[in-house]
């Protein structure tokens, strides 16, 4: 998760070697902790402004995953979950 310290390690060792105005590009994806959903797309984001200036975000999908049969489908109503996961591609460049 990235409260752990090592992906707040890595984006402050990207910053320390980037050269200003430099771009950098991040992908990561949303997971499950514990059976509860986590976005830590999104609270990698809210920590990485304080290092890059944002660019551009950019949600990745994909079309021919597994998830996408009626079995999954059903499990999903009956356990209350989204089938899909997002992964984001982040897009910064140094300040």
């Amino acid at each position: 998760m990235c409260g752990s310290g090592t992906i707040i390690d890595v984006a402050k060792e990207i910053y320390r070697i980037l050269k200003p105005g430099k771009v950098m590009s991040w992908v990561i994806a949303d997971q499950w902790i514990k059976k509860k959903f986590t976005a830590t797309g999104f609270l990698l984001w809210e920590r990485l402004i304080k290092y890059f200036e944002p660019i551009d975000l950019v949600c990745l999908t994909r079309k021919n995953q597994t998830s996408n049969t009626l079995i999954w489908h059903e499990r999903a109503r009956q356990y209350n979950f989204y089938l899909r996961g997002f992964k984001y591609l982040f897009i910064m460049r140094k300040k």
